[in-house]
């Protein structure tokens, strides 16, 4: 009888061993621990660094640790200071705010080369405007000068090709002036303004070559402030004196009115988005490429323009609109939706981007640079908002690099910084306030710099 006990007794105990060993590892797993000073089990956070180049030093709160990255521990709830230091590259560090039981991914680290390598593609007298491609594959570039033309220039290939030459003035006309040029979605083909004698001229050109379409000539309107469809090159819309119109370049027709009164349209990949006047004031549509609309802000701000973006998060559509009249930024969720939210995030903006993954919307002004974190600001139920100097003017948009990265014209130079504007780096002379863009591998930066010759066409690589 008295072995059968201990049998069970033994049992017990190991079922009560392996309950207890469960239940640590859990909690170790979700950070727990016991603080021997407070005399309390207490919950950590953890946090991941991970970096490009990866297997960095890491430095937490000021102490060398024997760690590289990618690193990963437990730290206790608040601030916590985490620096990466390699030779040839220009330090890194952030404070991250560590959140019980949460996870804190810093894995967009890159620590930039002192001295990157550059690759110089073309260099110009003048070049007048510059595109790159949605894929970021293509870029395209206008010259003045005594040379004037459209290049078109291949990130794989890195040839520069001549696509289009201005006509020279003949005896009964004046000659062509190149202004500006804009890749379809697909970078299938290009839209070239132009000016002759005083009128706009607007040509449609395929990427491999070719002599380009006259539209201006072909439909016989005037296509001031055409612009391609966000789906499809073959469609373009543009606001005639009576209304928003679309030109088909399939079917060789324009449409009929479809909205009076529009203000401004901005092209996005399912729809266009228009401020039209109604008999309340302004409000925002949405017309997809079926012809269909919708009423998405019945009353806007008065104003004489706006900035409007829109992008996705988390599968939730999200817009941002921003009146050049009274400068507030505000924020809409749920805007296809019965009940869209809107929300007040920042004051004193003139211009709203997001980036690529929808993560952060970056405000900018003149002189300053505010980054809204989504993700943080859900999550918290407050606004997570970056705010740091950038020097911006009316010719110049900050650009992202990638999903965390900014490139931004400051003093000058070229700057490539954290989502945050903290750990800047200046790349160089920039030329003409043009901010810069990444490649499609997201490796490099295509940047214009001022030379004695005239300007530069370079990539630098920033990632290893």
């Amino acid at each position: 009888m008295l072995r059968r006990l201990l049998i069970i007794f033994g049992y017990f105990c190991l079922v009560l061993a392996l309950i207890v060993f469960t239940v640590v590892l859990v909690a170790y797993g979700k950070d727990y621990t016991y603080d021997f000073a407070a005399h309390k089990i207490i919950q950590e956070g953890h946090v991941i660094v991970e970096s490009v180049p990866n297997g960095v030093l890491i430095s937490a709160d000021h102490k060398q640790l024997k760690k590289k990255t990618p690193y990963q521990a437990a730290y206790t709830v608040g601030a916590h200071t985490f620096s990466l230091a390699k030779d040839g590259f220009w330090p890194w560090s952030k404070v991250l705010d560590v959140v019980a039981g949460r996870v804190t991914l810093a894995d967009y680290v890159i620590l930039v080369p002192k001295k990157p390598v550059q690759t110089a593609f073309d260099t110009k007298s003048v070049i007048v405007a510059q595109t790159i491609s949605r894929d970021h594959h293509h870029v395209a570039y206008i010259t003045g000068g005594p040379d004037p033309a459209l290049y078109t220039l291949d990130l794989g290939s890195r040839k520069p090709v001549r696509l289009y030459t201005p006509k020279s003035a003949t005896p009964t006309d004046p000659a062509e002036v190149l202004h500006d040029v804009a890749w379809s979605d697909d970078a299938s083909h290009l839209l070239i303004v132009s000016d002759v004698g005083g009128q706009p001229v607007h040509r449609l050109a395929s990427a491999e070559g070719g002599e380009p379409t006259n539209l201006t000539q072909v439909y016989g309107f005037d296509l001031t402030g055409l612009r391609f469809s966000g789906s499809n090159w073959q469609q373009l819309y543009w606001i005639s004196p009576d209304g928003l119109r679309r030109l088909d370049v399939n079917a060789r027709t324009v449409s009929g009115v479809l909205a009076d009164k529009v203000s401004e349209f901005w092209p996005e990949p399912d729809v266009i988005l228009y401020v039209q006047q109604t008999d309340l004031g302004r409000s925002l549509w949405s017309i997809d490429n079926s012809g269909k609309r919708q009423e998405l802000i019945q009353a806007l701000v008065e104003s004489d323009a706006y900035a409007v973006a829109q992008s996705q998060y988390n599968g939730e559509d999200v817009l941002v609109v921003v009146p050049s009249k009274t400068q507030v930024a505000t924020l809409y969720t749920g805007i296809y939706g019965d009940t869209p939210v809107s929300k007040v995030i920042a004051r004193g903006m003139t211009g709203a981007t997001f980036s690529p993954d929808g993560h952060f919307l970056a405000l900018t002004s003149p002189s300053v640079t505010r980054v809204y974190d989504l993700e943080r600001s859900t999550i918290e139920q407050s606004f997570v908002l970056y705010s740091f100097a950038s020097t911006l003017d009316a010719s110049t948009t900050l650009t992202w690099f990638d999903d965390s990265h900014l490139l931004t014209v400051r003093n000058g130079e070229l700057t490539f910084s954290d989502f945050d504007g903290t750990n800047s780096v200046d790349l160089g002379k920039d030329y003409g306030s043009i901010p810069g863009s990444s490649t499609w591998d997201g490796r490099f930066v295509v940047m214009y710099q001022a030379e004695t010759a005239g300007v530069k066409i370079a990539e630098l690589q920033i990632r290893q």
